[in-house]
């Protein structure tokens, strides 16, 4: 019995993990996995919030090129589960990158 209990308990606590994950992801409009962000381009109307959430063990940035529109932004991602909100009040392109990672870029095209 008592292992039939342990082993409850270790699958409770895979769920737990599992379903906080999926959770998080729902949650974003962009994802920052293996490097990337997932979707590369976001198309989101004036005014609207846009997150992020890392999904990498690691520290990423979300951070504007010196052409946006509406002005800098510059936030780290420090680990997994990590996230940041920016609200685009300005309509434009907003192209973004990983300041740690200069390969990794993302889009904001806001209408």
């Amino acid at each position: 019995m008592r292992r039939w209990a342990v082993g409850g308990v270790a699958l409770a606590q895979l769920v737990a993990l599992a379903w906080g994950s999926w959770l998080l992801a729902a949650m974003s409009d962009v994802e920052v996995k293996v490097f990337q962000f997932r979707p590369g381009r976001l198309d989101v109307k004036i005014g609207r919030s846009v997150t992020w959430v890392n999904q990498d063990d690691i520290n990423h940035t979300v951070t504007s090129a010196p052409q946006s529109p509406g002005g800098a932004f510059d936030a780290t991602l420090a680990g997994k589960g990590s996230t940041t909100t920016v609200t685009f009040a300005k309509r434009g392109v907003y192209p973004y990158f990983c300041s740690r990672h200069q390969a990794m870029r993302g889009e904001i095209r806001v209408q």
